[in-house]
């Protein structure tokens, strides 16, 4: 696999979506099953970050830890051509 230092911080991202606002039961057992079997560890930190965030700051957020830690925003760039 390639980027897979890039795993993180998009497990993260959808994660956190999917949090705030109508929140969709598998997503989130998926996305807790991979930081397990992937990380070792669990989303009761991620969990606890989300609390009383509105779905517009999050996805400020998760844009940001993209654009950081990801080629999220060259992905965006070269999809809009």
């Amino acid at each position: 696999m390639r980027n897979t230092k890039e795993v993180m911080p998009i497990l993260t991202a959808i994660f956190c979506l999917n949090r705030v606002g109508t929140k969709d039961k598998q997503i989130d057992l998926i996305c807790d099953y991979a930081f397990r079997r992937l990380f070792g560890a669990n989303t009761n930190l991620l969990t606890i970050a989300c609390i009383e965030q509105t779905r517009e700051a999050m996805e400020k957020q998760a844009i940001k830890l993209l654009e950081k830690e990801t080629a999220y925003k060259k992905y965006l760039e070269d999809y809009k051509k």
